[in-house]
Parts: C-alpha cells; structure tokens; sequence
C-alpha cells in the first residue's frame, strides 16, 4: 500500500463524535468529490465515490447514524477506470434533497439550487475545521512516498472550494500553496513541519509518526553527509597547503640551501618535510623545545614568503 492509502485507510477509522463534525465531514465530502447531480424538479442524485471500500463504508455509517438515511453501497468497474473497482455510495433519491437541506446546501439563488461552498457555520468550531479537512483528504488529497519527497495536496474541483480548504490549512496556522493543474485548483503542502502538522490535526497519528521517522533518518543522513563531506574538504585543503609548502621546502634547499636559514627556520623544514601529514599542533611537539600552533603557522609563513620572494627574484633577508 502506498502512503497515501495508509493516510486515507487511518482517516477512515476516525470515529466521529458530535453532530456538527458530522455535518462539516459529509459536506465536504459532498462537495470535494463532486457528488450532487440535479435531476430537475428539486431531484438530486446524491453519492459518494472513492477508490477505497472503508472511505464509503465510513460515509454509510454516519448519514445512518446521524441522518437515519440507510444508502446503498454499490461496485463500478469498467474499461475507463483502467478495471479499477470503485466503491460508491448512493442515497436514496427521495431522500436526498432533505439531507442536502440539512447539511445548508440548498439556495434556491445558486446554480441549480446547490451551493458551491460550505455555510460559514459549518465549519464554526475547530473540530468541525478539521472534520472538513479529513473529508477533504479522503476525498481528494494525494500524499507522496515520505522516503522520496514530502508532498501532501488537495485537488479541488472549483477554485473557490480551494481557497476555502486553504482557509481551514490557514486557520491552525499551517502554510499552504495554491496553483491551477489540469482543470483542478491544487492546494500543496511541501514543508516537513506543515505536512506534520496537517496529518496530525486531520487525525492519521499513525501516518504522521512514521512521516517523522522518515524526516528524521533523512535529516540525520544529511547531517552525516554534510560533516563527512567538510571533513573530507578540510583533509584536502590541510593536505594541499602542506604539499605546496613542502614543495617551497625543497625550492629553498635547491636555490640557496636549507642550511642558510635561520635555526629556528631550518629545524621547521626538516620537521614539515619530514611529516607531511602531521598537524600543526602535533609539528609543534616534535619540535625542541615544543612550540605552539600559532608559532608554527608563523614559520611555515615565513618558508612559504621566503619561497615566494626566490621565484620573483627578491631580495630575501635571512
């Protein structure tokens, strides 16, 4: 099973606890689905479709108990859903204009009598807010595989309805983006923390604490990587300057000789060029009497200058 049939399959199995999330959970799953048809004459033909069996068994199970209206759950499949069994729920048709009624979506102003959006008052209590966006999800939200991508989106049939979801996102202060993608208006979430927080919020505990372990491995393999790939920066860049001043070294003992330096000098570019990977701490220990970093940084400067003023041919006072 993908991730997201395991965020729909826990959603699911969220038990609904007052009326007024009742009502917010089937209006969006109404609306996010696209399941109102007018038949004409205050007709509707109501339904409830999805991919997955406990998504419709869910919905069944509410307009029951909270509606007293008993559906009826049907199979379709067909050479257009690619033979994809889809699960539907179908109410009864002289049922359906009273329990549009009592969700608010009846008004006689809009367009064929059903409203395109929720009442205000549908969504007038934070757990109502988050009813609507577990419908929402169940009815058309997608989520990516954790292990590859952090995505979570709501494709929405009218542009309103995105912004209205969006609305909710924004509410439990959750940062949202919105674009237009084939006809549908796709509200996204790509941030780890938002993704969190929306699985969370929506009820799919579950999902949202295996979305964290993933988030967590990667974090730490980025971690690992990040300081494993400076280490091996600054092991290159430490080897490169202690290459270049051996090679310094050898052009000081080629051109004037090393026993020319001064003592100090000379007993420093035998110690370099004899422990080429050795640090500047650690030269300074070998040195006699030991000398601090800081002391050996300054002379291996000083061989590095004094190289460097024998190639452009200046004068070097020794």
């Amino acid at each position: 099973m993908s991730f997201a049939s395991d965020v729909r399959g826990e959603l699911a199995r969220v038990p609904v606890g007052e009326p007024c999330c009742a009502c917010s959970e089937l209006t969006a799953a109404l609306l996010c689905g696209g399941g109102i048809a007018w038949r004409g004459r205050n007709r509707y033909a109501v339904t409830i479709t999805s991919a997955e069996a406990p998504t419709v068994r869910r919905y069944f199970g509410m307009v029951k108990q909270f509606w007293g209206v008993v559906g009826q759950i049907r199979t379709i499949t067909g050479d257009g859903l690619n033979n994809q069994t889809r699960y539907q729920l179908a109410m009864p048709e002289e049922e359906a204009a009273g329990l549009l009624d009592k969700l608010g979506l009846l008004d006689e102003s809009a367009l064929f009598g059903v409203r395109q959006l929720p009442l205000e008052e549908t969504v007038r209590f934070a757990c109502c807010r988050k009813s609507f966006l577990r419908a929402a999800f169940l009815m058309c939200g997608a989520a990516s595989n954790p292990e590859k991508d952090a995505h979570i989106e709501f494709s929405a049939p009218t542009e309103g309805l995105a912004a209205f979801i969006a609305d909710q996102l924004n509410y439990f202060e959750i940062e949202v983006k919105n674009r237009c993608r084939k006809s549908k208006y796709v509200v996204y979430l790509k941030r780890a923390e938002a993704i969190s927080d929306a699985l969370s919020l929506m009820g799919a505990g579950s999902a949202m604490m295996a979305f964290e372990n993933v988030r967590v491995k990667k974090e730490v393999s980025n971690r690992v990587n990040r300081q494993m790939n400076c280490d091996s920066f600054n092991i290159n860049r430490v080897m490169g300057a202690a290459e270049a001043l051996i090679r310094d070294i050898h052009y000081i003992d080629a051109e004037i000789g090393l026993d020319k330096l001064p003592k100090p000098l000379r007993e420093m570019a035998f110690v370099r060029a004899n422990n080429p990977e050795t640090s500047l701490a650690d030269l300074g220990e070998l040195m006699d009497p030991p000398l601090g970093k800081s002391g050996v940084s300054a002379r291996l400067r000083r061989l590095a200058d004094i190289a460097e003023k024998l190639r452009c041919g200046d004068e070097v006072k020794l």
